[in-house]
């Protein structure tokens, strides 16, 4: 084990301490990093943890290599502690190239002066290989999965302590991961080899408890079918039944214990290299065969002072720090000795109570030492014990059964007094995730990058940073949102900094030696790396999985960014095509106007009029209107209905609505084209005019007006309207409706510079003669290629136009449709392709530098332009 020489009296000014771990929440990461932030707090120093892996890792399958690279976080901070796996194992090979002191924790040595901090796995898994051989134990096996270096060597120990007992029969069985899936994976194949042994050293608590959870439903009477012992100590361990023996491996002490290493090297001072061990713990359940029966030893059968100095050692979480916290957690640990045992002393004795200063103090000091899960019920064993051996020789039983009692209680509420914190912890945590998911998902504020969906209560500073340059090297960050009651880092929204100096200096200097850690994470989710998100906080360290608050708002923040960028580009869209649509609309419009003028001139000599008496109901129709529709004189009535009810049923609405205004007072003349039947059943259109007359009232008593034949002009209107727009041959678009398209292109890509570009191609038939089948089969291949916002268009008699949105020069969409045009050469097409239209200044310039690209392919292929 290495050891750490210290200098006299060597001091060092407040440094941060950077962390790089794989995520930053659960029972080891998250307790490797908060033993990390309490030592480092204890002695004025603060540390930011990176997380390296992204944000919302799906089931806690961890990729294959971190999302992060060093050196993210590197020049932000004076030293670093590299957690398992955090870093690509060819980069930390360079370990002592980065320019700062660093440890590494539970990794494979990576030079011969980087201290590796790890905890004592051959103590733990010795211990509970003896612990199962002392139950009887011969056949004994062991489950994990040895890729990682901890797990490596507890199955090495596992194996020299079957040798050191002249075990000589060993069964192992490799798991995927650590979780429990792994583990009930395991105990199928364990089942299925018809049970080998009769207990299992686990690598994990989770694979432990996935296997004894198989176990189960197979049927297997737990303990009893079999023994299983357990590592990490975990919350879902003791909540298990039956509950979990396990190795408490004190992931906190290995925090601080990297802290001590990384000081010790900043002063100066001189560390070896190699392995550096944390103490671990045998921490006794039911699942290894002890308290199976349920009946306690009788009492006196094991000393209860020694049990209770075994209880002070292993029921109550680690000191927060190895060296600076040694002697204050010794006192500590006195002081709770002595208010246990110093009441029972003093009514067995002496007949004297303690006081309920004296039972409140116990229980603070009970509380403050955070007791494991099971602490509670073997104190309470214990003080039994204690009362039996102190009643041997009293004579004051009845004061020594109450303070017993006394403090009992007092023990009892030092034990689920961290239980009601936890419980409120949770249900603030739940409160709060409620509060940032709706804010988030609804877009509440100034929206996801001002921060301000953040949870109100009890949060420190933050700041949000997203990558503006490519995904190489040491990146760039725009600054886009802060969040801090102090208004210090305002400042810093809109500036920019590489990834190794994020979190700022503002951020991580200020408020050093304060009781908050800050934590860096990835802002990712399925698809999308948007940046990194810093902010002050606590790590969750009894949360079975990684997935910590943290993760989940880090995730979160990726889908609204997301979803604000969807809505973005969906809001473009929409005003794109509406900006097309206006312009489409008002050229046809122009046209129209211009044709309209011209078939009203050509027209006015050949009216046909009508005198409509309102008051009376009757109509005037002349001989002219009535020859219009093919009738005589003495075959069309007087009344309305000889006109409405010969009406097209499509143009009868607005017919009848231009009427009624008129009838309603507009000052407006009627004025509107409709289509009438005419005696041989077919419809011609028609062009109605017509003027109210006011009564002395101000009331329209008559309406009169002109009836005018404009078919074959409006048939021609609409064909001249279909033709310029549309290639009535081919239904693709027409010249006119090509170049606007292209210049509505032209502009969205001014206006989105390096974002946005189209592409052009240019096709023409050189193969003479064409042929009308040979021109319908180009349009066909052209149609199978075109997406949604692409555009084809007859050109000319042989000659097509394609316009491609959104296209980049690589863009093989463009080779689509080159490949669709060559697949069959006897068509005789060249192509010309003008990859981006940038550079153009309108959809002219675009369309001729097209054309010469077009020449320029017949050219090539010696094909001579027609």
């Amino acid at each position: 084990m290495g050891t750490v020489r210290r200098g006299a009296a060597n001091v060092i000014p407040r440094r941060t301490i950077g962390v790089l771990s794989p995520v930053v929440g659960g029972f080891y990461f998250g307790a490797l990093i908060a033993g990390i932030a309490r030592a480092a707090r204890n002695t004025g120093h603060r540390v930011v943890a990176v997380q390296t892996y992204p944000a919302g890792l799906d089931r806690e399958r961890y990729p294959d290599e971190p999302l992060l690279e060093v050196p993210v976080a590197l020049g932000a901070v004076d030293g670093l502690i590299i957690l398992a796996s955090a870093v690509r194992q060819d980069r930390l090979a360079a370990v002592q190239e980065w320019g700062c002191p660093v440890v590494v924790l539970s990794t494979d040595t990576v030079g011969p002066n980087v201290p590796v901090v790890v905890p004592d796995n051959a103590g733990g898994v010795r211990a509970a290989v003896r612990h199962l051989i002392d139950h009887g134990h011969t056949r004994i096996g062991f489950i994990g999965n040895p890729a990682q270096r901890d797990i490596r060597e507890r199955y090495e120990t596992y194996l020299a302590a079957l040798a050191e007992h002249r075990i000589d029969q060993e069964w192992f069985e490799e798991t995927a991961d650590n979780h429990e899936q792994a583990g009930a994976d395991a105990a199928s194949r364990f089942l299925a080899a018809g049970l080998p042994t009769t207990a299992t050293v686990a690598a994990t608590d989770r694979n432990a408890i996935g296997f004894l959870r198989a176990l189960r439903t197979a049927g297997l009477v737990l303990p009893r079918d079999h023994a299983v012992i357990g590592f990490d100590h975990t919350d879902s361990g003791a909540r298990f039944q039956p509950r979990l023996s396990t190795v408490d491996p004190h992931n906190d002490r290995v925090g601080a214990l990297a802290v001590d290493l990384l000081l010790a090297q900043l002063r100066g001072e001189a560390v070896s290299g190699g392995v550096h061990r944390a103490p671990s713990t045998l921490v006794i359940r039911e699942s290894c065969g002890c308290g199976e029966s349920g009946v306690r030893d009788e009492p006196g059968t094991t000393p209860a002072g020694a049990r209770l100095l075994h209880l002070a050692d292993t029921g109550f979480a680690a000191p927060t720090s190895v060296t600076d916290s040694r002697q204050i957690d010794d006192e500590a640990r006195e002081r709770w000795l002595q208010a246990v045992v110093e009441p029972l002393t003093a009514a067995a004795e002496q007949g004297r109570s303690p006081t309920g200063p004296a039972l409140s103090s116990l229980a603070r000091l009970t509380s403050a030492r955070r007791p494991h899960p099971e602490t509670l019920e073997q104190l309470i064993a214990v003080v039994r014990d204690l009362e039996w051996e102190l009643a041997a020789g009293s004579d004051h039983l009845p004061t020594l059964y109450r303070t017993g009692t006394d403090v009992t209680l007092a023990l009892t509420k030092g034990c689920t007094q961290p239980l009601l914190a936890r419980s409120g912890y949770l249900e603030r945590a739940i409160a709060d995730q409620y509060e940032v998911d709706l804010d988030l998902l609804r877009g509440n504020g100034g929206g996801p990058r001002a921060l301000t969906w953040l949870p109100r209560a009890g949060r420190g500073a933050a700041c949000l940073g997203l990558w503006t340059g490519p995904a190489v090297g040491d990146r760039e960050l725009e600054i886009v949102g802060v969040d801090d009651s102090s208004g210090a880092l305002a400042r810093l929204v809109g500036s920019r900094s590489r990834a190794s100096q994020f979190p700022p200096a503002a951020m991580t200097r200020a408020g050093t030696g304060t009781s908050r850690l800050t934590l860096v994470l990835p802002v990712t989710s399925r698809g999308s790396d948007w940046g990194l998100l810093a902010i002050e906080g606590t790590v969750d360290t009894r949360m079975t999985s990684g997935r910590d608050k943290y993760n989940h708002w880090a995730t979160l923040l990726a889908v609204a960014l997301d979803h604000e960028r969807l809505l973005g580009s969906l809001h473009d869209q929409r005003q794109a095509l509406a900006e097309a649509a206006n312009r489409e609309r008002a050229l046809a419009d122009t046209l129209r106007a211009s044709e309209e003028r011209y078939a009203l001139a050509s027209m006015a000599a050949q009216d046909g009029t009508w005198d409509w008496d309102v008051s009376a109901g009757t109509v005037y129709y002349s001989p002219r209107w009535k020859q219009t529709l093919g009738y005589g004189e003495d075959e069309i009535g007087g009344t309305p209905s000889e006109w409405l009810d010969r009406v097209h049923p499509d143009d009868r609405l607005d017919l009848s609505a231009a009427i009624a205004a008129q009838l309603g007072g507009s000052r407006a003349p009627l004025e509107i084209e409709h289509r009438v039947q005419t005696s041989s059943g077919d419809y011609r259109w028609m062009m109605c005019r017509a003027v109210a007359v006011l009564d002395d009232a101000g009331c329209p008593a008559r309406l009169v007006g002109a009836f005018v034949d404009m078919t074959e002009r409006k048939e021609a209107e609409l064909a001249l309207r279909r033709n310029t727009l549309r290639d009535p041959e081919t239904g693709l678009a027409g010249r006119v409706l090509f170049l606007d398209r292209l210049g509505e292109a032209l502009e969205r890509a001014r206006n989105r510079p390096g974002d946005y570009d189209c592409a052009v191609l240019l096709a023409r038939l050189v193969e003479p003669p064409v042929r009308a089948d040979v021109r319908r089969e180009v349009v066909r291949r052209l149609q199978l290629v075109l997406r949604d916002g692409d555009s084809a268009a007859r050109l000319r008699q042989d000659e097509f136009g394609v316009l491609l949105e959104d296209v980049r020069p690589d863009e093989v969409r463009i080779q689509e449709v080159l490949a669709r045009l060559a697949a069959e050469p006897a068509l005789g097409v060249a192509v010309g392709v003008l990859p981006g239209i940038q550079q153009f200044k309108d959809a002219d310039d675009a369309l001729r530098a097209a054309d010469i690209a077009l020449l320029r392919a017949q050219t090539r292929a010696s094909v001579p332009p027609r």
